[in-house]
């Protein structure tokens, strides 16, 4: 009697818990489960992130294979790339579906994650980066070796 007593009061919990939002799964034809750039960004961003579901790593982060590294978020989630971090600590960009979203900066993509869920998105980098040099505008001063 004790322990359905325990089952039942755990799922009213669950079913109460503020922690389950409809964000926690991706379906681009439900309403408000299929994050947008307008969610994100606000009204007439450029950039379109698509957010997809993955599982968050349950293992540890201490044994990676070379070149890995894990990337872990303010509540918890791990997700293992194969990247350089730039910044070691996640900064929160945004919310989607008033739900916040944070950002870890990579050497070859951005790695966006909402919190409470397990929708993740890829921003990645373009590998080559085209810098103009300015003009030359000096005169060449007369050399004394002439």
């Amino acid at each position: 009697m004790k322990k359905q007593f325990i089952i039942l009061l755990s799922w009213i919990c669950i079913l109460l818990s503020s922690s389950l939002a409809p964000a926690q799964y991706y379906d681009p034809r439900a309403a408000g489960t299929a994050p947008s750039e307008a969610d994100l960004f606000g009204a007439g961003a450029e950039d379109e992130i698509k957010f997809y579901e993955r599982q968050s790593n349950f293992g540890d982060c201490d044994w990676l294979a070379p070149g890995a590294i894990c990337l872990t978020f303010s509540d918890r989630y791990r997700w293992i790339v194969k990247d350089y971090l730039l910044n070691f600590s996640p900064t929160v960009i945004g919310s989607s579906n008033c739900l916040p979203v944070e950002l870890i900066r990579c050497y070859y993509a951005d790695y966006y994650h909402i919190l409470g869920t397990s929708l993740v998105a890829i921003d990645k980098r373009d590998p080559v980066m085209e810098i103009e040099a300015p003009p030359f505008n000096c005169t060449p001063k007369p050399s004394s070796f002439c």
